[in-house]
């Protein structure tokens, strides 16, 4: 059985956040879901949670994701780039 959770965050927030799950082939709720189980897996938060500096948090849309370059990318199999999260998503 599975349950709503809510969250509140600004609208642009939102919007770069699905736009990226979409570029992943994620949906945002499968994303939230290995945060949550990666939270419970590693008994915390699942990566290093570091302050943004100045420079990045100044970024506009264009230049944050032109700086994603190379790191973001379509598998040839839609399934591929969840292997690395298969022990956060059972």
């Amino acid at each position: 059985m599975s349950i709503q959770v809510s969250a509140r965050i600004d609208e642009e927030t939102k919007r770069q956040f699905d736009k990226i799950c979409e570029a992943i082939g994620i949906s945002p709720s499968n994303a939230i879901s290995m945060f949550v189980k990666g939270v419970i897996n590693h008994n915390g938060i699942p990566f290093s949670a570091v302050a943004p500096s100045a420079k990045i948090a100044e970024m506009s849309e264009e230049s944050f994701l032109g700086c994603m370059k190379g790191k973001i990318w379509m598998a040839d199999d839609f399934d591929e780039p969840l292997d690395d999260f298969k022990e956060y998503m059972e």
